[in-house]
């Protein structure tokens, strides 16, 4: 969709099947559904849906286990567990665990989460619809390291077609086996490679179109200099004509070459206005509580955050910890509970957040929206200076010219940023700036920020952005703490550890979900199609191993830290508490599944067994009672009854079949159907119907 606004071409066609499922990363994401996580990302999965509604409805139409009514629970069960139904839960988890969510955030709604956060909810909707063909443009988008990584895998071990458009290199080696580049015009396909080797395969093709451009060169000026040089002469004109003609083909032929040269692209030129003078310390938090717009409780109390002047400033922290929020609290957005920002009287404060893009008006020409915006802070700023910025940009031409809804969302981000580098200002907030921005932009940004000397903070996903800034501060964010050092970036910045904080924006706490019934092992003639579905994550063993190898973990990343372990000891301390704390969590679901597993083998034989109860076992026949001592002589008593008669012996019993397990699959329908011959057999026809399910 190069065109952000989903036109077709001005020519050829777009052919697709009528059959075909597809499905596309929406950049609107859940915005202001009151569904909640768990419900949200399994709406689009329609096998699913549409398979546990015909398995209730057969279940509902079970009443007394005729053959016909056990064939139609059978089939049901069948597409049910073809669907995925039985994994459903673990499905769930996998795909919103490998996204950053905690357990406690499925059933939250999706409300209550912020504008990266609901990406992620529609990023795992599309993923568990499990689309033939899966279209997504920069997913990476709004993802920390750990969550790109565990995408790149995902996508790499898809069963399906998948189509991606995305500058990130580290999730294309894991996600891609073929590259299609654009460039210059042109679509060049290379198949069946990898990212590593399509950029050798492409300074291979472009070695040769070198040396075929060089060659024409050369023939050029040969042919040129035969022109030139018998073109008067009478004796050789036609064959100069002949050459001529032959110089003009040729010409066309180097032009195209040289269009597959991809040096000769324009690379886009920043320069960030020079800031206006300010105080020694323009903007600050103190003594600041802060929280998320949608939330219920403080995520940073207490903070205090100088920005100095030419501070270079990087916050580092776990998902959800309140990094944006900072920001926000920083730019005056977010009104505090306690505390207070202060600003100098000379701040001018410029913002360029993950969402800007997005924001902007769409039906505004991008040129007027650059022009009109920069001259409400600085009405010096020329037409003339607004088109060499948005041109160094790659916004040439009509590109300019059009509305803002009609460029692509990478466009869209240089007409935010041709904006932002524009305004002059001495204090910079950059919220995840490398969102939407392609490679040559994000280089263009780095090179103006290295150029830049006015203040500067950042929060950002991306290391070698970060590392590239050279940070005169770092700050840590986490357990609602706010930690400034002075000194540049470490390894342990970007430890992996701190990808399970959990989203605090939520306004209320959802309940747990209702306990389900865990599905034993099958076979895979028993499990049908669904093997094409991504594997089930790993089991609760796994998990509590990985835990504990956690803990092992942070404790030695602790020790090595050597005199910094007392400044990490207190901020990592609840850390593995909520570890071990999970540990012990897993160890109970394991026990209360063992519990709800055999209550459900319990409930489902009294359902079968309900209308053929045994008849009461007959009574024993009586015995005369034991001897006693004699009596004295009494008066004769009347003669004794006589015995009853014997009672006839009950029917052999058939042998009911082994007990089997639980499941779902074909062998238990048989297994019920067998023991319900036994028990006609046994003890005649039901006596009673079955009640139905209310």
């Amino acid at each position: 969709n190069g065109g952000g606004g989903g036109r077709l071409a001005d020519g050829g066609q777009l052919v697709v099947s009528s059959s075909l499922r597809l499905g596309m990363l929406e950049q609107t994401a859940v915005s202001g559904a009151d569904t909640t996580v768990r419900e949200e990302v399994v709406s689009r999965m329609e096998r699913y849906q549409a398979a546990k509604a015909a398995l209730d409805s057969a279940v509902e139409s079970c009443v007394l286990g005729t053959d016909e009514e056990l064939e139609c629970l059978e089939a049901a069960q069948s597409e049910y567990a073809a669907a995925g139904g039985y994994e459903i839960e673990a499905r769930i988890s996998k795909v919103l665990q490998g996204l950053g969510f905690e357990t406690e955030e499925f059933d939250a709604p999706c409300s209550s989460f912020s504008g990266g956060w609901q990406m992620r909810i529609g990023l795992a909707r599309l993923l568990l619809s499990e689309p033939e063909l899966l279209i997504m443009d920069e997913p990476t988008n709004h993802l920390d390291a750990a969550a790109r990584r565990w995408l790149g895998d995902y996508v790499g071990a898809y069963q399906g077609t998948v189509l991606v458009v995305s500058h990130d290199a580290e999730f294309l080696r894991r996600a891609s086996n073929s590259i299609a580049e654009v460039a210059g015009g042109r679509l060049e396909l290379y198949k069946s490679v990898t990212y590593d080797k399509f950029l050798e395969e492409r300074e291979e093709r472009q070695a040769r179109v070198r040396a075929t451009v060089e060659a024409q060169e050369r023939e050029r000026k040969r042919m040129q200099d035969f022109i030139d040089r018998m073109g008067a002469k009478a004796s050789k004109a036609t064959q100069a004509k002949d050459r001529q003609g032959k110089l003009e083909r040729l010409a066309k032929q180097q032009a195209a070459a040289k269009a597959l040269l991809i040096g000769q692209q324009r690379r886009p030129s920043l320069t960030l206005a020079a800031p206006p003078p300010c105080g020694m310390t323009p903007l600050a938090l103190a003594g600041a509580d802060i929280r998320h717009p949608l939330g219920a409780q403080d995520i940073i109390t207490g903070a205090d955050l100088a920005v100095a002047k030419g501070m270079r400033l990087i916050l580092r922290g776990p998902n959800g910890a309140g990094k944006s929020t900072i920001l926000k609290a920083l730019a005056g957005s977010l009104r505090l509970g306690e505390g207070q920002r202060v600003a100098d009287e000379r701040l001018e404060l410029g913002v360029f957040a993950q969402d800007l893009a997005q924001e902007l008006p769409q039906d505004v020409v991008a040129f007027e929206y650059v022009s009109q915006t920069v001259r409400r802070t600085d009405g010096t700023v020329t037409d003339e200076r607004c088109r060499a910025v948005m041109g160094a940009l790659g916004l040439v031409g009509d590109k300019a010219a059009r509305s803002i809804g009609d460029l692509s969302g990478g466009e869209k981000a240089r007409v935010a940023l041709a904006t932002f580098c524009l305004t002059p200002c001495n204090v910079l907030l950059l919220d995840e700036p490398t969102n939407h921005l392609d490679v040559d932009a994000i280089a263009a940004l780095l090179d103006a920020i290295g150029k830049y000397n006015g203040a500067l903070v950042v929060v950002s996903h991306d290391r070698a952005f970060c590392e590239a800034i050279d940070a005169t501060h770092v700050g840590y964010v986490a357990d609602g703490k706010v930690l400034v050092e002075e000194r540049s970036l470490r390894q342990s910045d970007f430890s992996e550890l701190d990808r399970g904080v959990v989203n605090v924006a939520g306004a209320v706490s959802a309940p747990p979900p209702p306990p389900s019934l865990a599905e034993p092992e099958r076979t895979e003639e028993e499990r049908g199609p669904q093997d094409s579905a991504p594997k089930p994550p790993e089991s609760l063993e796994d998990k509590i191993a990985a835990a504990e190898a956690a803990i092992e973990a942070l404790d030695a990343e602790r020790a090595s830290c050597g005199e910094e372990g007392a400044l990490l000891a207190e901020l990592e301390e609840e850390k593995r508490g909520a570890l071990q704390a999970e540990v012990e969590a897993w160890r109970a679901e394991l026990e209360e599944r063992a519990a709800q597993r055999k209550a459900a083998e319990e409930a489902l034989e009294k359902v079968f067994n309900r209308g053929f109860e045994p008849p009461p076992p007959p009574l024993p026949p009586s015995t005369p009672p034991p001897p006693s001592p004699s009596p004295p002589p009494s008066p004769p008593s009347p003669p004794a009854e006589p015995p009853l008669p014997p009672q006839p012996e009950p029917p052999p019993q058939l042998p009911l079949p082994p007990a089997a397990p639980w499941c779902s699959s074909a062998s238990c329908i048989a297994y019920y159907r067998a023991l319900r011959a036994a028990q006609v057999a046994n003890y005649g026809p039901p006596t009673q119907r079955l009640p139905t399910r209310g």
